[in-house]
């Protein structure tokens, strides 16, 4: 009988086209490309770890060579055992697994002893290792070491177990392996024994299970946490468009509808909130918004402006005052954080306080209690405080304006509202419904807005905002003639497309506002009462001004 190496595959394998089977002494065999085994190894490392995949590696091999020796045997009847093991390497070299070849290949009957040395030269799955992961610090041939080990087992009827000693994954020429019979591996017995065939790969994969298991668990956990969240979500814009259609409010932009949801989120919390905002934004609604589905929307939504009223008389709005406090105070007045009781207190356009009153609001929100003006007694308050401004107080602290204080405890919480030329998309549908509203009003029969005319409105940057277009749009239907606005009715500055100028205007407004001001003043020697007047503004107004561009006065009317 010719040796095993000197075979063809063909002489070995029974191939059964028309069954599509490949058969090895009645065992069925099936040929993968070294570069799918080598994905799967990767695949195993990646996700049982290096120590768990050796190990399953090794005692796949030690079970694949197990079985090719026994079908080996029963196909060759060999008396031999060493015969066997001879017939292995060749075996190997007809697959394509590499080049292996026994270096020392020794058995003592009379001790049952074993001894071997095996080298493979062009071994795959070393050369799959390389590919995936680089050079590696210890041998790789994990399942070619295992089958070495299984192989001999079966055809010496005994223990045998295989270690590779050098390896071309971990720089060698060639891989060595070197095999014992178990008697004489000594204290390492134990070691190849846990890795060939201990319990704990059951155990581990048992481990890795419950992993699995509890990983799932967590996914399904944060998948209903998710959905809770989306189902939150879609209550929350269902909420917010009820509550725009109710206030007649056109929630036409992706950045408004997040300034509302924003809103929407704060509201059912106790805590102050700042909207800013350019004027004409609509800071109102969101405040109005905040309120009303707020758990005090059964109390009052109670308004001030803070730029419309003196000092003094504001100070008596917010805190009240006692019968005989000033001049005209002919009885007790409760202020507005007591009127506002458990509901909402508006502060609009709240970076208008001086300094005083900002000093008495911060007193207020930290202690939840206020003096009524020339009263002793501490009242207890309960009012949730939302303010609005459309300054950048940020910058009014830098400037030393507004008390940074005051400001951290004011924003708790803050909402920006963009300016219009920031949400150019909701322009058209703004624009339709101002026309509907302006036509019913005045009683004109104005359907449309032509193209032309929407360009323009489109295009032109509205530092009034909302407002401002608004107004554009009233005064468009009144001059209309026609069923569609044309250009013709709208305002100069809107006709002439002057966005640009338009923000440039606004970017400029403080520096030309200032100078006017100084000139004024220069012009009256310092009489602030006709220098108001001579820039039709009132007294008041004049003062505060005159403080935020930081101008300095002689002491005068």
């Amino acid at each position: 009988m010719r040796p095993l190496a000197d075979r063809q595959l063909a002489e070995v394998l029974e191939f059964r086209r028309d069954e599509g089977q490949i058969r090895f002494h009645e065992q069925r065999v099936v040929i993968l490309s070294a570069a799918a085994v080598g994905l799967l190894r990767k695949e195993l490392i990646d996700t049982l770890g290096t120590t768990t995949a050796r190990r399953l590696l090794l005692r796949f091999g030690y079970a694949d060579g197990y079985h090719d020796a026994i079908s080996l045997r029963d196909h060759f009847r060999w008396r031999d055992p060493l015969d066997g093991l001879r017939a292995g390497p060749a075996l190997h070299i007809l697959e394509g697994l590499g080049h292996a070849e026994w270096a020392h290949l020794d058995r003592d009957d009379a001790q049952a002893g074993f001894s071997a040395e095996l080298v493979w030269r062009h071994a795959y799955e070393a050369e799959q290792h390389l590919h995936h992961f680089g050079p590696q610090s210890e041998p790789v041939c994990w399942s070619l070491t295992g089958y070495v080990s299984g192989y001999a087992s079966a055809c010496l009827g005994q223990e045998v177990y295989f270690v590779e000693t050098s390896c071309l994954g971990a720089g060698a020429r060639a891989c060595r392996l070197a095999g014992r019979d178990a008697a004489h591996w000594g204290d390492r017995i134990e070691g190849l024994r846990f890795d060939y065939r201990g319990a704990d790969l059951a155990a581990e994969v048992e481990r890795l299970r419950s992993t699995v298991h509890r990983h799932r668990r967590e996914l399904r956990r944060r998948e209903r946490l998710l959905d809770e969240r989306a189902r939150e979500l879609d209550q929350l814009r269902d909420r917010i468009d009820r509550h725009a259609r109710g206030q007649q409010f056109v929630l036409a932009s992706t950045r408004m509808r997040e300034v509302l949801e924003l809103a929407a989120r704060v509201a059912p919390l106790d805590t102050t909130v700042l909207v800013s905002g350019e004027s004409g934004t609509g800071k109102e609604f969101v405040v109005r918004m905040i309120h009303d589905q707020s758990p005090r929307a059964r109390g009052p939504l109670v308004s001030v402006n803070c730029a419309a009223l003196t000092e003094t008389l504001l100070e008596s709005e917010l805190f009240g005052h006692e019968r005989g406090a000033f001049t005209g105070a002919i009885r007790d007045k409760a202020g507005l954080f007591e009127v506002a009781g458990e509901g909402t207190l508006f502060l609009d356009e709240v970076g208008e306080m001086t300094p005083a009153l900002q000093a008495k609001l911060l007193r207020a929100l930290q202690e939840k209690e206020i003096r009524r003006v020339g009263g002793e007694r501490a009242i207890r308050v309960q009012a949730r405080v939302v303010a609005a401004t459309n300054r950048r107080l940020r910058a009014e602290v830098d400037a030393g304006r507004f008390r940074e204080d005051l400001f951290f405890r004011l924003s708790a919480f803050e909402i920006v509202v963009p300016p219009l030329r920031e949400r150019r998309e909701a322009i058209p549908a703004l624009a339709q419904a101002f026309l509907q509203r302006a036509a019913a009003r005045f009683g004109k029969s104005v359907l449309a807005i032509s193209p032309e005319a929407m360009t323009r409105l489109v295009d032109y940057a509205w530092p009034g905002n909302v407002r401002e277009l608004q107004h554009a749009i009233d005064r468009a239907v009144i001059l209309a003639a026609g069923p569609s606005l044309t250009p013709r009715e709208l305002p100069p500055e809107v006709q002439a497309g002057t966005a640009a100028a338009a923000a440039s205007d606004t970017l400029d407004l403080a520096h030309h506002e200032r100078r006017l001001i100084e000139q004024a003043l220069d012009r009256f020697g310092g009489n602030r009462r006709q220098a108001a007047a001579a820039l039709h503004i009132s007294p008041v107004t004049l003062w505060r001004k005159i403080k935020r561009h930081g101008l300095k006065v002689p002491d005068g009317p």
